[in-house]
């Protein structure tokens, strides 16, 4: 970006990354009405302007609608936009964006071949940043084989806090959305009371091996200690995340056991633990509600 701004002189230089109609700003250069960790709520139009590209009107157009109505700065003059697609693999990543609220914009910012060539520069970095987190997301998991629970195979507490600690970094540098997953598992003690801790040993089994049958490879599940087990799905969406609450309930139902789960995204800026904490306070409403249907059944 500080290559294009001794190249292109624009107030602010950014990159986002794009999560459905959410563009989050993950790297900012230079003076923007908005600070990095922003998101912004981007209209269909302006994810068309850059990607189609149409006249740099409308796209000058769509982002004052899109950034200075939310961002309190109201009267900005008519500012100056320009964007390039941000391309992984085959999959839209994020747009590198420049910004100038003179409304400088001449016809040659936007066709500029060194935006598309820093675009395609800098889409190369992420592909190769991302493959290699990727591979270092194995040896984590690798390393933290000695930090498993004894009874069910998932990590403990320790392995949990260090690959959440370590997911956390990856998607405050890339914008990657993930999702907690808090779960009790309910009647345990009266198991143990009324059947012995072999039974409640082999319950605690169970839920394990419905967790592992619908979590996907990079994810992390834990048991974090007596009935309490935890899961963090990573780089992922609302729809994503919604699935996979799906898919464990079925999963518990199918091995009959009986949890309160209560799930919270990952917001950026204040990270994981934030979501822990409100996935925990979900999963105890939901538990202590449950236990009032069930008394008022009694």
């Amino acid at each position: 970006m500080d290559m294009l701004n001794e190249l292109h002189v624009l107030d602010a230089w950014f990159v986002t990354r794009i999560r459905l109609d959410e563009w989050i700003v993950t790297h900012l250069r230079g003076k923007a009405p908005f600070e990095r960790g922003h998101t912004l709520k981007i209209p269909a139009a302006m994810r068309e302007a850059i990607l189609r590209g149409r006249d740099t009107k409308s796209k000058a157009e769509v982002q004052l609608e899109a950034v200075a109505g939310r961002t309190g700065h109201r009267n900005p003059g008519e500012p100056a936009f320009v964007g390039a697609p941000l391309v992984v693999g085959d999959q839209l990543f994020g747009v590198l964006c420049g910004l100038d609220m003179s409304a400088k914009l001449k016809p040659e910012h936007q066709d500029s071949p060194h935006l598309m060539t820093a675009a395609r520069i800098l889409s190369t970095i992420l592909r190769n940043e991302l493959e290699h987190e990727e591979l270092v997301r194995r040896a984590e998991r690798a390393e933290a084989d000695a930090l498993v629970d004894e009874l069910t195979g998932l990590f403990n507490r320790r392995g949990w806090d260090r690959l959440t600690e370590a997911e956390e970094t990856r998607s405050a540098r890339y914008g990657h959305g993930a999702t907690v997953f808090m779960m009790d598992v309910d009647g345990l003690k009266q198991k143990n009371d009324a059947e012995g801790h072999l039974a409640g040993d082999e319950l605690l089994r169970r839920v394990a091996d419905a967790v592992r049958s619908v979590i996907r490879e990079h994810d992390v599940a834990a048991r974090l200690g007596g009935d309490e087990f935890a899961v963090l799905a990573v780089e992922s969406d609302d729809e994503q995340s919604n699935g996979l609450h799906d898919r464990l309930e079925e999963a518990f139902a199918a091995a009959g056991v009986q949890l309160s789960i209560g799930t919270a995204h990952r917001v950026f800026g204040s990270g994981i633990a934030d979501a822990v904490e409100r996935a925990d306070a979900a999963m105890y409403e939901r538990k202590a509600a449950r236990s009032g249907v069930e008394a008022r059944r009694a």
